[in-house]
């Protein structure tokens, strides 16, 4: 992705599908009545038939008058669903847009993720009914390009955008960077969520740092693996009350991704559209000003496509046929929770009775404060134990937060 994991390489020929399409992999079968659904909604189509919603102004200052245009243009409620790039170029992609850091730099000024977490979230949380925000993270050593995992272990939701952030940053020390990039996962992911909600209206916004992958020497016209997957996905999604909106971020190039957007196959209803965040953040206005063209920029279609999804007809609808679940976080990821869970476990128990001391047992002065099971025979520079099977997965200390140099097993 980015400058190095993808290469865009002259026009890509994405082959056309008939009206009548057959999604075998979610067991759902429907039959388009036209070839667009919803196309009497939109007021005029440019030279490609994409659709073009002229009744949004776009000279708001602020995000509470792009929420309210959402609303008068027909945004009833939404569902929002989060995907997160954790790919190798985000080290690199930052070279011109976030001097010269890593995109998921944490600490100092927002980084692209977080404002763009927050932009969104602040404009569409007056949309969501319960606030529960799935979150998943793809590209890194885990999932590649063939898995998503949960922000959390037990798959939980976050709840509201402030824990989304609050989420985010938490975990991301703890995350190793890798790829290809495939955007098939996380749209996957959304598509089984809409199949538990019975068919509720859902956002998918995934944020990444480059396009898709496609390997330098692909002949033009071909479709790498990771394109083909992410086509298939995005004409699936289309069957389903589910738009899906896609924020990049960081230096680019973001060529392949707006041909994308205009001519990927035929779908029941426009439901994908890409918004370049770096491009619009670095015009020349006041930040209210910019943060409201984002918001437009990336949620404009969005009524529109919700009155669309509402003339879908969902044959063979069945919930059980789903995917696996989502991976788990990163080992590192349940780690740090652990450890932070034990502190706040012993803080709690301290505080119950301060004149009671408190003995620990000598089970559990020998047990690793990781995984809680395994002894404690692998000794960090600073003083502080694990076992050898937790201990070189860390890079930090769970307990006084040093970076690890020294690791030493211990032999009773």
């Amino acid at each position: 992705m980015g400058n190095k994991e993808s290469i865009n390489e002259g026009n890509v020929n994405i082959p056309i599908q008939s009206s009548s399409f057959v999604d075998e992999e979610h067991n759902v079968c429907i039959q388009s009545s036209s070839s667009s659904a919803g196309t009497s909604m939109y007021s005029t189509h440019d030279q490609k038939g994409k659709h073009l919603p002229k009744f949004i102004a776009d000279n708001f200052s602020s995000l509470d008058e792009v929420t309210a245009a959402l609303r008068e243009a027909g945004l009833e409620s939404s569902n929002v669903i989060l995907g997160i790039d954790f790919t190798k170029s985000n080290e690199w992609s930052g070279k011109f847009s976030f001097n010269r850091k890593s995109l998921h730099a944490i600490g100092g000024d927002p980084n692209p993720y977080e404002k763009a977490i927050s932009i969104i979230g602040r404009t569409l949380s007056p949309f969501d009914d319960d606030n529960l925000i799935p979150c998943f993270g793809f590209g890194d050593v885990t999932t590649r390009d063939k898995y998503v995992f949960s922000f959390y272990p037990d798959h939980r939701p976050c709840n509201g955008f402030e824990e989304v952030l609050a989420r985010y940053k938490e975990i991301i020390p703890y995350i190793k960077l890798s790829g290809p990039t495939s955007f098939a996962p996380v749209i996957d992911a959304a598509i089984d969520i809409v199949k538990e909600s019975r068919g509720q209206y859902h956002v998918l916004v995934i944020i990444a740092d480059g396009q898709v992958t496609r390997p330098p020497d692909l002949p033009p016209g071909r479709l790498s693996h990771q394109e083909q997957a992410t086509v298939n996905s995005i004409v699936a999604a289309s069957y389903y009350p589910l738009s899906i909106v896609l924020v990049g971020v960081g230096d680019g190039p973001w060529d392949a991704m707006k041909k994308f957007d205009d001519n990927i196959p035929q779908r029941a209803f426009d439901n994908f559209q890409f918004v370049d965040f770096t491009k619009i953040m670095s015009e020349g206005k006041l930040m209210s000003k910019k943060e409201a063209a984002f918001a437009l920029a990336a949620l404009m279609e969005i009524p529109f496509q919700y009155r669309a999804t509402q003339q879908l007809e969902l044959n063979n609808y069945q919930e059980t046929n789903l995917r696996d679940k989502p991976l788990p976080p990163p080992h590192e990821v349940i780690a740090h929770d652990n450890s932070v869970r034990l502190v706040e476990n012993s803080t709690s128990s301290s505080s119950v009775d301060r004149n009671v001391p408190v003995t620990p047992t000598a089970s559990t002065e020998q047990t690793c404060p990781i995984c809680l099971t395994n002894p404690k025979n692998m000794a960090f520079g600073c003083g502080h134990l694990t076992c050898t099977e937790c201990g070189p997965t860390l890079s930090t200390c769970p307990l006084c937060r040093r970076p690890i140099t020294t690791r030493v097993r211990l032999y009773t």
